[in-house]
């Protein structure tokens, strides 16, 4: 039989030592917990004691953000992270830009093979006008769905099975076209260097693409039931924050603000000052925790929010190693001109591409030019006579690099 723990003072809980703590009827329990929980205080209890406590009412982890300011509208964000400390119920969003957000979940559902899953959302422009989000690709097991609540938009979900204590880096790349703009979701896992992209998603556009600021947000969803609540501390670290704008400057954020969700107060209860954030030299990483026997450091006082040093060891601009194509080939046949080709996933991933189908003279005949991430193969519809043309195909990465275009030679008999 588990044995319940009061939620009082520490003198108290050291007399309970010595007696029956099954005799603690469930009212004092409940009047004590809701005492502690007016007050904001988390009492001397280890995190081996706050599974067995009984709570009643909301006691989620506070919702906490962490946000970089950038001096430009960006076209592309990236942010790392590695989280070292997770629970059920509980959403590490790495990047939230004007209009969206993306990061790493662990879900009690079940129906996802895994309950360490990666998301990436987007809000309708107008829901009530038929501006809806939608997605014109999506990665290998990824799915989409609608999704409402907060505002209702375009979600998608992949099984990505992230680890504890793994870097991970999030790339959100975005550029626009026909009057939408189109966010590519990426992730790199850094132990690997292996990318993936998870999804390309769209809505309607406004002036300006993701925004100024990169927001990151730890949010424990669930604060009703015991298995999901705020007793199980969540930590992650973040770091290497940047932005690219549209002259293709690099931008290091200029101000970093960290707040713990202020008026919670009914929602996180025991847990309403289980809080903290800070810059951590070794990790050269700043940190946000929440959940369990967290406090705040001194820096906060009384308060919820703070300011935060800029990261040490950044650099000037982020090391890329830059798009690899391996390999790359050309066929004509059926009145169509065939392009494939491959590039190395360890290396920065694909932006857009583009092909010319010249002459033996070298005037260009056709050229395509598609801004498509995942796409590997073109076929351009072409009647050529019998002779000698070269197939000229250019790569460009997600940072706006452009791979040395390869030339391949065709022959129509």
């Amino acid at each position: 039989m588990k044995k319940s723990i009061s939620l009082s003072s520490l003198a108290v809980i050291m007399l309970l030592a010595s007696c029956n703590r099954d005799s603690l009827s469930d009212n004092s329990l409940q009047n004590t917990s809701a005492e502690n929980s007016a007050k904001g205080v988390v009492t001397n209890l280890t995190e081996q004691d706050l599974p067995n406590i009984q709570l009643t009412g909301s006691n989620a982890a506070p919702s906490q953000h962490l946000t970089y300011y950038f001096p430009a509208d960006a076209v592309l964000q990236m942010n790392k992270v590695k989280i070292t400390r997770s629970a059920l119920t509980e959403y590490f969003s790495v990047i939230n830009y004007s209009g969206g957000y993306a990061g790493l979940q662990q879900t009690p559902d079940k129906s996802f093979g895994t309950p360490n899953i990666l998301i990436a959302s987007l809000w309708d422009k107008n829901t009530a006008s038929g501006s809806y989000a939608g997605y014109s690709y999506l990665g290998y097991k990824t799915i989409a769905s609608r999704f409402g609540g907060e505002g209702d938009g375009q979600k998608t979900i992949n099984p990505y099975q992230w680890k504890l204590n793994n870097w991970y880096n999030i790339v959100l790349r975005s550029w626009k076209e026909n009057g939408k703009i189109y966010i590519a979701n990426f992730i790199q896992d850094l132990a690997t260097g292996k990318w993936f992209l998870t999804s390309t998603i769209y809505r309607d556009a406004s002036t300006g693409n993701l925004g100024t600021y990169i927001d990151t947000f730890l949010e424990n969803w669930v604060g009703d039931n015991p298995k999901y609540d705020g007793r199980y501390v969540r930590k992650a670290y973040l770091k290497d924050a940047w932005s690219l704008d549209a002259s293709n400057t690099w931008q290091k954020s200029t101000s970093r603000n960290f707040s713990a969700n202020s008026g919670d107060q009914g929602r996180n209860g025991y847990f309403d000052r289980a809080f903290n954030s800070g810059y951590d030299a070794t990790e050269d990483a700043y940190f946000m925790v929440h959940g369990g026997t967290t406090t705040p450091d001194t820096a906060f006082g009384t308060g919820r929010t703070l300011q935060l040093p800029t990261q040490t060891n950044q650099g000037a601009a982020p090391v890329i190693q830059n798009l690899e194509r391996t390999s790359a080939t050309a066929q004509y046949g059926n009145n169509k001109v065939t392009v494939s080709w491959a590039i190395n996933d360890t290396k920065a991933p694909q932006l857009s591409y583009n092909i010319q189908v010249l002459n033996s003279n070298g005037a260009v005949l056709q050229t395509v030019q598609k801004t498509k991430p995942e796409q590997r193969v073109e076929a351009i519809a072409a009647t050529l006579a019998k002779g000698n043309y070269t197939v000229k195909l250019t790569l460009t990465d997600i940072f706006n690099n452009n791979v040395a275009p390869v030339e391949i030679p065709i022959t129509v008999n």
